[in-house]
């Protein structure tokens, strides 16, 4: 600026305006760039926690821990059979002591008394019958009371059985459940985050566009504050400590005259002094 030439009042203020304006401007956008890769990168982030969660999540095995327990059983007392080799044996010694009683008295006796012994061997063999079947028939009736007990036995225990596998069957539905559930909070959360991001993306895009508008705004006001288009009015060049004119036209030599457009039309200008001069 030349010595002794002053600075116009409205070109102060605009130029005033305007550094603030950027300034404010500047800062928003800057911020709003920040805090969108800060907020991208916890998104990422989040997404990366998200998946992996519910990969551990679905990859529980959930089983029923009871589907290998038995479920069928024999009774082993189906199949119990008499003593038959006892029987036998005491017919058969029966037979042979009735034998050899008849054998030993049969030189005794008379006829008359033979006959009476032999219907007296035969009562008896009668008789040793009976109690072999006796016998036969509580060996039998205790085999069908354990026969039947076992059958009892084999029906508590499947019940029992089915019971607990349909029990750790419930269990695992019951799991089941509560994985899903797990699941649905998981993507309910995760929906929400992502709600909350793009409404965050959404204010920094806004604080952004902001600041664009900030130093639109204040470029306008500045322009305006110091003189608009009107002669004298806010410059640039001014602005940032340059003289257009002097730019433009370069270095001349003493008297040197050039022709510069200066916004009202072309002008003559004189080099002297060191600098160009408008006529």
């Amino acid at each position: 600026m030349p010595v002794g030439k002053k600075k116009s009042p409205a070109k102060f203020i605009g130029a005033v305006s305007l550094g603030l304006g950027v300034i404010k401007g500047a800062t928003s956008i800057i911020g709003g760039i920040q805090e969108r890769r800060r907020l991208e990168k916890e998104d990422r982030i989040a997404g990366k926690q998200y998946e992996e969660m519910r990969r551990d999540i679905k990859s529980l095995e959930i089983t029923n821990p009871y589907k290998d327990l038995p479920t069928t059983f024999e009774n082993t007392f189906e199949d119990l059979t008499v003593n038959q080799q006892q029987a036998q044996f005491q017919a058969q010694q029966g037979a042979q002591a009735r034998a050899n009683l008849l054998s030993n008295l049969r030189g005794a006796a008379g006829s008359s008394g033979i006959a009476g012994l032999a219907q007296a061997l035969s009562n008896q063999q009668q008789l040793q019958t009976q109690q072999i079947s006796a016998n036969i028939g509580q060996q039998e009736a205790v085999n069908q009371r354990a026969s039947a007990q076992g059958a009892m036995n084999v029906q508590r225990m499947t019940q029992q059985a089915q019971q607990t596998v349909g029990y750790g069957g419930y269990l695992k539905q019951q799991n089941e459940n509560i994985r899903q559930g797990n699941l649905m909070e998981l993507k309910a959360g995760r929906q929400d985050a992502q709600r909350d991001f793009r409404g965050a993306m959404q204010a920094q895009n806004q604080a952004i566009m902001g600041g664009i508008g900030e130093i639109a705004g204040a470029g306008l006001q500045g322009f305006a504050s110091g003189g608009g288009f009107t002669e004298g009015g806010f410059n640039m060049d001014d602005f940032l400590g340059r003289d257009s004119v002097q730019s433009f036209l370069g270095k001349g030599t003493e008297g040197m005259i050039k022709k510069y457009d200066d916004g009202q039309g072309f002008s003559e200008y004189i080099f002297t002094g060191g600098r160009w001069v408008k006529q």
